[in-house]
């Protein structure tokens, strides 16, 4: 998305009045209040862990893309960024910029949960961070990414504490590029190359993945078309299909469902299996996609 429009809070006095407006002595992102309705930005989310040079490339792909010009693959997830952030990654240069305020600090993580919300995307953001010898993790901000006539931001609330850190501009330039990345996770799920997979008898498409069954639940990003031995697809019905639970609960992501007569809706994230209406069970899903390298480590 291109943000040449929406002016940095420094350079007019009533926008820079606008975000101070925002700012709050404590936030609390279990009850953030997005015109008038309470939401929830601390419940557990699917996420991506990613490193910040392999994030940028996903941001970098939404620069080139309207906010609704995709269709909308993954509405609520979270994005985490956790280790060495390098000042050669846009990403990085952003958060680095909290040594203008506090020169022995540097950050180390970042945590961005998004939920759309309307005809907008609404993020949570965390920045994780080193100040001398102590680390911390700072609730920054909740920040609204849009698009009317132009792509915009807005802030709904602002951590009093963040601004020892971080400057409204530097926070608006931080939401530029947590939209763009909203964006591009959904130019990539919707583009994804399809595999074809033979299935002989009608049953479930389960993954072969033994992490399947682990803690740490992973989820190949990638388009999956299945087809009998005629090559005609397959389409599973709501019953009858021989599906077996093996965790108690877990997510399915938000996806669009087309009816008979054409009209399509928009299915929100919901929980599946047995346990399903206990939130302290709920198994968090790791999206990847399919050509991002994972670690060893992640399946033992």
């Amino acid at each position: 998305m291109y943000f040449n429009l929406n002016r940095m809070p420094s350079t007019q006095k009533e926008i820079e009045w606008q975000w101070g407006r925002a700012v709050k002595e404590y936030i609390d992102f279990s009850a953030i209040s997005v015109n008038g309705t309470n939401y929830d930005f601390g419940i557990n989310l699917d996420y991506f862990n990613m490193t910040d040079a392999k994030a940028d490339q996903i941001s970098f792909v939404g620069r080139r893309y309207e906010v609704f010009e995709q269709v909308v693959g993954l509405r609520d997830f979270r994005l985490e960024i956790f280790g060495d952030i390098h000042q050669d990654t846009q990403i990085g240069m952003i958060l680095n910029g909290i040594s203008r305020y506090r020169e022995e600090s540097s950050p180390y993580g970042l945590f961005a949960s998004y939920r759309y919300i309307g005809k907008s995307v609404c993020c949570a953001i965390t920045a994780c961070l080193v100040d001398k010898d102590w680390g911390t993790e700072i609730d920054i901000a909740v920040i609204e990414i849009g698009q009317d006539e132009n792509a915009y931001v807005l802030p709904v609330e602002i951590s009093e504490e963040a601004l020892d850190y971080f400057s409204f501009d530097d926070i608006m330039r931080l939401a530029y590029w947590l939209g763009n990345f909203w964006v591009g996770v959904q130019y990539e799920i919707n583009n994804r190359p399809e595999e074809i997979k033979v299935v002989e008898q009608r049953g479930p498409i389960s993954p072969d993945d033994d992490a399947y069954k682990s803690q740490d639940r992973i989820v190949l990003i990638k388009r999956i078309v299945a087809v009998d031995k005629y090559g005609r697809p397959i389409e599973y019905g709501a019953t009858g299909s021989g599906r077996k639970y093996h965790v108690s609960s877990w997510g399915v992501r938000g996806h669009e469902r087309t009816f008979s007569d054409g009209r399509v809706i928009p299915v929100r994230p919901y929980r599946k299996g047995k346990k399903r209406n206990n939130p302290e069970i709920y198994r968090e899903k790791r999206y990847v996609f399919d050509d991002e390298k994972i670690d060893d480590d992640i399946n033992e």
